[in-house]
């Protein structure tokens, strides 16, 4: 929190919204079984929604090493697909416009607080990309990276090559939405290219850096 921000997100803060953490493949085992394997001092969740995710994963954390941290990494102001009036859905109504501008940070700081897990999540909104050489910059390397930002091709490439760069020798990568084609095709690239083992458990994929 210092590093990144030289002051406390929280200080101040009283939530604003009930909590409400509502996801996507966020309560998924393969989450738990990675922060078990890995025993992160520091996780990375990039692309965390209103953070089902997060919570899940600082849950764990805590469980298995009470003194980590973990950086919620997103814009919160949703993804095109979240910006579509015409879905059946209805999921644009859940970014909160308020005057033209999502609400979902404040969504998000208030469910980390109400759910008890402020003290461990760092919030960063940012565009993966530049969280990505903002942490680089302050050297800052996880034990475990979360990937759940975007669906397509490109932009989830980006996102393993610079997450994987920051992730930790013995560090694991797990990655979402596998049956997305963008997605599979990055990560099965990513991993025969570098020659890489990858597990998956629908929906998620899960790559271990080497020692």
């Amino acid at each position: 929190m210092q590093a990144i921000h030289g002051v406390d997100a929280y200080a101040g803060f009283q939530p604003t919204r009930p909590l409400d953490l509502q996801g996507w493949n966020g309560l998924h085992p393969a989450l738990v079984q990675a922060v078990e394997a890995a025993k992160p001092r520091l996780a990375l969740d990039v692309g965390v929604w209103k953070g089902q995710s997060t919570a899940f994963l600082a849950e764990a954390m805590r469980r298995v090493r009470p003194d980590s941290a973990l950086v919620a990494i997103d814009t919160f102001l949703g993804s095109h697909e979240h910006w579509n009036r015409d879905r059946p859905d209805r999921i644009m109504e859940s970014i909160g416009l308020v005057h033209g501008w999502p609400s979902l940070y404040w969504q998000f700081l208030s469910n980390m607080v109400l759910s008890g897990h402020a003290e461990r999540v760092v919030p960063l909104a940012q565009t993966s990309d530049n969280a990505a050489v903002i942490l680089a910059r302050l050297r800052i390397r996880p034990d475990l990276v979360h990937i759940d930002a975007a669906h397509e091709y490109d932009p989830v490439r980006r996102d393993i090559e610079n997450y994987w760069g920051l992730l930790r020798p013995g560090g694991i990568l797990i990655g979402d939405d596998y049956p997305w084609p963008g997605v599979k095709k990055a990560a099965d690239e990513f991993a025969a290219k570098h020659g890489l083992e990858m597990k998956v458990e629908n929906p998620k994929w899960i790559i271990r850096k080497p020692a």
